[in-house]
């Protein structure tokens, strides 16, 4: 994901690769749980708040709503 993207989307607090990582919970289903994790999974998991996975991924629904 460029800068210009991140602007695009409002998501300058984050880092485009915190922001790809993010985007790839949606893409790719968790091989152990065989499912998307939800919310507070992922933010579980990246040690940030679920507030910035909504965030995250309402902003980026164009990429990864597939």
């Amino acid at each position: 994901m460029s800068s210009s993207l991140r602007e695009s989307f409002g998501l300058e607090e984050y880092t485009d690769e915190f922001i790809d990582k993010i985007i790839n919970y949606r893409m790719y289903k968790d091989k152990e749980k065989k499912r998307y994790l939800n919310y507070e999974e992922i933010a579980e998991r990246e040690n940030c708040s679920a507030e910035d996975v909504s965030k995250i991924l309402r902003s980026t629904t164009i990429i990864w709503g597939h």
